[in-house]
């Protein structure tokens, strides 16, 4: 993101072998505050929430793209479909919707943490199409 987007630059700074060292530090920083301020069960909880939320939410978006954009090549199939992605997001919203009742407290603050994460994308502008990079130099 922080290639894209010109509010994030400053966390695209690499090293010379190509890692994104600034990105990777802030969160290291913040996975570390979260580890001393809650239990690793507390902090699994709340990854656990939010990646089920992305994949949820990934499944949705096929069914978005083939209405929206039928058109386009589709080189893999998902295969059942519709039945498969439907048992997925059926099991998904369950485990979401159990995770929310028995955990509320670290579900809330998954769900905060991606809606700020969200917030930043949709506030830091982004840069202008460039041209293809020419390749490095040896």
């Amino acid at each position: 993101m922080g290639e894209d987007l010109r509010g994030l630059r400053w966390f695209a700074g690499k090293s010379h072998h190509g890692t994104p060292v600034r990105a990777t530090l802030v969160q290291f920083g913040l996975v570390n505050l979260f580890l001393l301020t809650s239990s690793f069960e507390q902090v699994g909880t709340c990854a656990m929430f939010v990646l089920q939320l992305c994949s949820f939410l990934t499944v949705i978006g096929v069914f978005v793209l083939r209405h929206k954009r039928p058109d386009l090549p589709r080189p893999y199939r998902t295969w059942g479909y519709p039945v498969t992605p439907l048992i997925f997001l059926a099991v998904s919203a369950w485990m979401l919707w159990n995770i929310l009742l028995s955990r509320p407290v670290e579900s809330l603050i998954g769900l905060a943490t991606a809606g700020l994460g969200l917030i930043l994308y949709l506030l830091s502008a982004k840069k202008p199409a460039s041209s293809p990079a020419s390749p490095p130099q040896p």
